[in-house]
């Protein structure tokens, strides 16, 4: 039973990670109507300026000399952190108003073809900046050996504890910026009925940078919070990507709830199935996506997401 419990916990921390990329796709979702799968590079360029702004200037980190002349430098991680959400935010408003500004009005195929392009661009960007070699990228929470708290023996640690009290935090604030400002209720109204909201004067191209600004945000603190916990690399969002995918296909595209939620599942599928079928750590992707299409063969439309309905 004590297994069974610290495999939870463990899984726990992943979840949070997963659960905000998801909602960042689910928002960018919402504002544009298609899939951006570039959306963990956004993040993972953040989470690179972040590590430039809290290393010293004689370090070899790109950027880190860069930032040198700011008054402060090298920044404490959490304000380095902070500092790269914004960035990261502005960077996400400027692809979307100057490189797609016409992706909500594309075709589905076209679509997606820019977003890999977009994604494969912002890729190479950080490859040639950073390069692939792993970076230690430091600790936002306390991870010492006895840093944890004991729940019926098994181990919750507080790099768990803080990463969900971060994400739930975020989603918190996007919750209540949608619905208590103007900006906010006019996204929503824009997500609900696009016809409509334009017909009583809701301007959408300065919506759907609002979506993407907010993803890109989110994205940064997902990759800033999964860095913390291991290294950080090129190719650390992309793999978060593939499972982020997983858990707002599950829970829903239209549902930030179902987004985190999904988040939780598909961690728990990754950390449960092969632990006790005995499946090498390689085949965890396998078990989240059994458990995406058992769920998608009942709930085509996720577990969180509004039936679509048919107009005759």
């Amino acid at each position: 039973m004590t297994l069974f419990l610290q495999r939870i916990l463990d899984g726990l921390f992943n979840g949070s990670i997963y659960g905000a990329l998801a909602v960042a796709i689910a928002i960018s979702h919402r504002a544009t109507g298609r899939v951006n799968l570039a959306q963990g590079e956004i993040g993972l360029f953040g989470g690179y300026i972040a590590l430039a702004m809290a290393s010293p200037a004689a370090s070899f980190v790109a950027g880190a000399a860069l930032f040198s002349n700011l008054p402060g430098h090298p920044f404490n991680l959490w304000a380095a952190t902070m500092i790269a959400v914004m960035i990261a935010t502005i960077l996400a408003v400027a692809l979307q108003r100057v490189v797609m500004r016409d992706f909500g009005e594309s075709t589905p195929q076209r679509a997606l073809n820019r977003s890999i392009a977009l994604l494969i661009c912002v890729s190479a960007v950080i490859s040639s900046q950073w390069g692939g070699r792993a970076r230690v990228f430091g600790q936002l929470f306390p991870s010492g050996a006895d840093d944890y708290l004991n729940v019926a023996g098994a181990r919750l640690r507080y790099t768990t504890i803080g990463a969900w009290v971060v994400v739930l935090v975020s989603c918190g604030l996007v919750t209540l910026f949608m619905s208590k400002t103007k900006a906010g209720l006019s996204f929503r109204a824009l997500t609900d009925n696009r016809g409509s909201s334009v017909l009583v004067g809701i301007q959408p191209k300065k919506l759907m940078a609002l979506g993407w600004g907010i993803s890109g945000a989110l994205a940064a603190l997902a990759a800033s919070l999964s860095a913390s916990m291991s290294l950080l690399d090129s190719s650390l969002m992309f793999r978060t990507l593939i499972y982020a995918l997983a858990a707002v296909t599950l829970g829903g595209f239209d549902s930030l709830r179902g987004a985190v939620v999904g988040g939780i599942i598909v961690a728990q599928a990754q950390t449960l199935i092969p632990g006790y079928l005995g499946l090498p750590t390689e085949m965890s992707i396998v078990a989240a996506l059994i458990v995406l299409i058992a769920v998608l063969v009942f709930r085509p439309w996720g577990l969180f997401g509004q039936r679509p309905v048919e107009r005759v």
